[in-house]
């Protein structure tokens, strides 16, 4: 039978039953329920309310003495179709609207429904989906009603949004301007929706972590608790705290006045202790609890920091939650050791991907349904992310989102014909083509979805370097163009099989548009890594950025179709980034001129690292300044502690020396020396100045901020001898160091750099300016 959830227990009978022209009779005590009322309606079922007997009731052509027994479990319910009557009973409200759920996914879009005799219950009561607003890609209001409508379609009871400050509160209406933030009149349309589909919505919105947006603001800084990162936690020791934060909670529960929960993250801290965190989540769960709802938080930080013992010194109305996205069973122990009972989430691992693998998703939603079992657990949910600007589709994964449904209602793995039951009640038939790329396609793939989702991002220049690094790269890329455009050219068919949601195969397609495009950039980086002519390599470059181009408009075009606009730069800078490394590709190299000496680093270079591959081949101008850069054999040249670099170049009288570096892993302590940079005349030290960490040499992943984790080294650096050179790749950003005093250096021929503390220091060019 093609339902999702599959029920407990379920027997087939031959024969159907036709519902055409028949009127329904419900039992219910007083005034329906709207999601009832709602549901008949959808079915095209006119009915008759009668007072409730023992159950309440849905019944077709049964008399009310027919009435079978539901379990007595909450949310159950019983369902009997025979070829003379459907009857449905339940124990509340939301037994009868699953079952008239059921019923629903059996006629499937028709007008006759298969005999069955189904008893049916879930296994947990909290079944949540949770849903990342707050990384760049929001919904617009009629796509988080269909989002409930689907959720409800597969029995997931609970939708929670994720926002750090992208919900406008009454209180501070500058919280999440300009960034698609959430309106009271769009949660009220939400909030109507779900209530039509028996779906209750919960906030999730951080009372003190991952609020780093909202401190950059300097309206917003003076709470926040100050640490090397840029800070995106709130300071718990601050007095003015606790009425800004009243407020919040005040104004958000005003916006979810029936939600039971509140769930208030507390995950990933920065430089908040163990005391400080106890207390601040139980000043926060009693705020809480004054509008009648308990708190949810992640409890990372006592199971990486603090230890769970120390959960029990949380408020009653604190409902732990422990975070799993790999293999829960693992941390089962530790949990059982400490006495303490959390709820789940897992994770439909479909972040950082463009076409994911879900075998990993539903293999952590079996686990986490296993766990909770043998826990006795009240439930769990599952959590999308938007890491890296949601590049990644929301929509792509409705297969995880009924998976979820699935095993949370019955609390165990999905039968393996489970795909094709999703499809029947998405799509409303299984389509073959999409089967195929759901289960048979990404373990076939040589080149993984997250690799090929990285390398993505990645300039052609960083590409160029990789497949020169891995000569076997291209061959199998061009073993997955294969299966990858074959894939492509069955999804119009596969459309037009459709009898729902047709669109959503506009996900796959331009999921696997940016998966070939990965993989032809790949091939033509191959080629430009073993060599190629001036006119060849300029014809492939412009062709390779016009597809790149017509990927990104189809992208943006139905990206646009569920999100709003606010935030899509973000991912489209990424297209355009690459794009104009393509360009610069035909560019010729700028020249040195008399006044630049660019010193050959390229016997020197002994590192090759991808995520900083995005380097000029060749010579590069940075800041108006030539640089010769590594071959594309490396990146750069990482210094041994001690070991000192020496490079010659013809003598001459410096004026300045540039270098373009990456310099020390992120470092919380006082400023110490890390590297001396020296110039010598025929052997002899004419200069030598050793420079600091933090002050003088600055971080090289994320340098600028842009990561939660960044060390934010710019911030500290001294700006009039470090300018910002060039980002080569995601994450990490290169600095370009000078502003060296050499006014009593009549004349050198050598540079030699050493590095002198465990601190990484990563030489990437160096040029001598001359007087």
């Amino acid at each position: 039978m093609n339902l999702v959830p599959y029920p407990q227990e379920l027997v087939r009978r031959n024969g159907t039953f036709r519902i055409a022209g028949r009127t329904a009779t419900l039992y219910c005590q007083g005034f329906p329920a709207r999601c009832i009322v709602h549901k008949l309606n959808e079915l095209s079922l006119p009915f008759k309310a009668h007072a409730g007997r023992t159950w309440l009731a849905v019944t077709l052509g049964a008399e009310p003495g027919q009435l079978p027994t539901p379990p007595d479990k909450p949310e159950s319910y019983r369902l009997i179709v025979t070829a003379e009557s459907v009857r449905l009973t339940a124990r509340d409200t939301d037994g009868l609207y699953w079952g008239l759920t059921t019923l629903q996914q059996l006629l499937n879009g028709g007008r006759s429904a298969p005999c069955v005799d189904i008893t049916d219950w879930p296994a947990f009561g909290l079944r949540y989906h949770h849903d990342d607003i707050s990384r760049k890609q929001v919904s617009k209001v009629e796509d988080f009603k269909r989002i409930i409508r689907l959720l409800s379609y597969y029995k997931v009871k609970y939708y929670t949004p994720y926002m750090e400050d992208m919900l406008y509160l009454k209180s501070y209406p500058d919280i999440g301007r300009n960034r698609g933030r959430l309106m009271p009149g769009e949660v009220r349309e939400i909030l109507a929706e779900a209530e039509k589909y028996n779906v209750t919505v919960f906030p999730t919105y951080s009372l003190i972590g991952h609020q780093e947006n909202l401190l950059k603001n300097p309206r917003y800084r003076k709470y926040a608790r100050e640490v090397f990162q840029p800070p995106s936690s709130y300071d718990p020791r601050k007095q003015i705290l606790k009425p800004y934060l009243r407020k919040v909670i005040r104004d958000v529960c005003a916006l979810f006045p029936e939600s039971p929960f509140f769930h208030a993250c507390f995950d990933e801290t920065q430089g908040v202790d163990e005391k400080d965190l106890i207390a601040h989540a139980n000043w926060c769960a009693g705020e809480i609890a004054r509008y009648g709802k308990k708190m949810l938080m992640w409890v990372d930080m006592f199971k990486n920091h603090y230890g769970l013992t120390k959960l029990k010194h949380l408020r009653s109305n604190i409902v732990p939650v422990e975070w799993s996205y790999g293999e829960p069973e693992k941390i089962e122990a530790s949990y059982r050791q400490a006495g303490v009972i959390p709820t789940g989430l897992a994770g439909y691992n479909n972040w950082c991907t463009f076409l994911p693998d879900f075998r990993p998703g539903k293999r952590c939603l079996d686990a986490w349904a296993g766990v909770m079992t043998r826990w006795g657990g009240e439930g769990f949910g599952s959590s999308m992310w938007g890491d890296d600007g949601y590049e990644n589709s929301r929509d792509l994964a409705w297969n995880l989102f009924a998976y979820l449904g699935e095993v949370a209602w019955r609390g165990t793995p999905a039968a393996p014909d489970f795909e094709e039951r999703f499809q029947s009640t998405f799509y409303g038939r299984p389509i073959p083509a999409m089967l195929a790329i759901v289960n048979d396609l990404p373990p076939r793939l040589a080149i993984s979805p997250h690799r090929a989702w990285r390398m993505f991002r990645y300039t052609i220049q960083a590409m160029a370097r990789i497949c020169a690094s891995d000569p076997g790269l291209a061959e199998k890329a061009r073993t997955d163009l294969r299966l990858l455009e074959s894939a492509l050219r069955s999804l119009p068919a596969a459309a037009r099989l459709a009898r729902r949601e047709k669109g959503h195969t506009d996900h796959f397609a331009v999921a696997l548009e940016r998966e070939i495009n990965v993989r032809q950039r790949l091939v033509f980086a191959a080629a430009v890594a073993r060599g190629m002519g001036p006119g060849a390599l300029k014809k492939g470059a412009v062709a390779q950025a016009h597809e790149l181009t017509r990927v990104r408009d189809h992208y943006r075009a139905v990206w646009l179709r569920h999100n709003k606009r606010p935030n899509i730069e973000v991912s489209l800078a990424v297209y355009d980034r690459v794009r104009q490394s393509l360009e610069q590709l035909t560019q010729p190299a700028p020249r040195a001129g008399e006044r630049f000496l660019c010193l050959d680093l390229d016997q020197c270079c002994n590192k090759s690292q991808a995520d900083v591959g995005g380097l000029p081949i060749g010579t590069g101008l940075v800041n108006r300044v030539p640089f010769r850069f590594a071959p594309l054999t490396h990146t750069h040249c990482l210094l041994a502690t001690g070991a000192p670099l020496t490079i010659s170049f013809e003598p001459c009288a410096p004026r300045d020396i540039h270098l373009i570096y990456g310099g020390q892993t992120i470092d919380k302590k006082a400023p110490r020396p890390v590297v001396e940079v020296a110039l010598l005349d025929r052997g002899k030290v004419v200069f030598a100045e050793r420079l600091n960490s933090i002050t003088q040499i600055c971080d090289w992943w994320a340098p600028l901020g842009e990561h939660i984790w960044a060390g934010g080294g710019f911030k500290y650096v001294d700006k009039k001898r470090n300018a910002y050179a060039l980002s080569p790749g995601p994450n990490f950003g290169l600095m370009h160091l000078h502003g060296f005093d050499l006014r009593a250096v009549g004349q050198a021929d050598a540079l030699r750099i050493t590095a002198i503390a465990k601190e990484e220091f990563n030489l990437f060019a160096a040029t001598v300016e001359r007087k």
